[in-house]
């Protein structure tokens, strides 16, 4: 009720809102337990209704580029900011401290899925076999094409998407890019293609 109050009376503008979107993940992050996180969780949304009922219609875009730690830092940062869900559907994952990272999401509450190929997984430094050792749920396809997306959504409301490879390979050398947008049609659009494939796909 103060957080709607503030935001009616100082009206702040597209940055100030996502700045104060990042802090109520912020703070969430820092409170949640496995006790506690549906609790957590209702509060996340009834904060970000408050923002969004005050928000202009687009939503916000940031693209990141690698060789560097750009990417691989907005996927880390993305993912231990999450409060209830990941569903990661990446062509391979060998960086560990992306691996790192999910499996202390895992840990902490979070439902995690995963989606990967499954040529990739046999790879040597893939750390699919890690993940499903821990517990996670992933899926592979089985067939002789790929699947080659490379895309996250955090809580259903944060979407990771484009050509970077998570792989220590694609921080150090290659020419990638990732776009981190909250557009509320988008993120639909791949949430949509996640379930999609999850139904398709086989278990790990």
């Amino acid at each position: 009720q103060t957080l709607k109050t503030l935001v009616a009376e100082l009206k702040p503008d597209q940055d100030q809102l996502n700045f104060l979107r990042s802090k109520i993940y912020e703070l969430a992050g820092e409170k949640a337990t496995e006790a506690n996180y549906k609790f957590i969780l209702e509060w996340v949304k009834s904060a970000n209704s408050t923002l969004l009922n005050n928000a202009a219609p687009s939503g916000k875009t940031d693209a990141f580029f690698s060789p560097g730690d750009e990417c691989r830092n907005t996927i880390i940062h993305q993912i231990n900011s999450s409060i209830s869900c990941l569903k990661i559907c990446v062509f391979t994952i060998s960086d560990d401290t992306i691996t790192q990272a999910i499996v202390a999401a895992h840990k902490k509450g979070r439902a995690v899925k995963v989606i990967t190929d499954n040529d990739k997984s046999l790879d040597m430094g893939s750390d699919i076999e890690r993940l499903a050792k821990e517990g996670i749920e992933v899926k592979i396809d089985n067939t002789s094409n790929h699947m080659h997306h490379k895309f996250m959504v955090v809580d259903d409301l944060n979407l990771i998407t484009g050509s970077y490879n998570w792989t220590q390979s694609a921080a150090r050398y290659n020419h990638e890019n990732i776009l981190l947008t909250n557009e509320a049609a988008v993120v639909k659009s791949f949430l949509n293609e996640f379930d999609q494939l999850w139904k398709e796909m086989s278990p790990y």
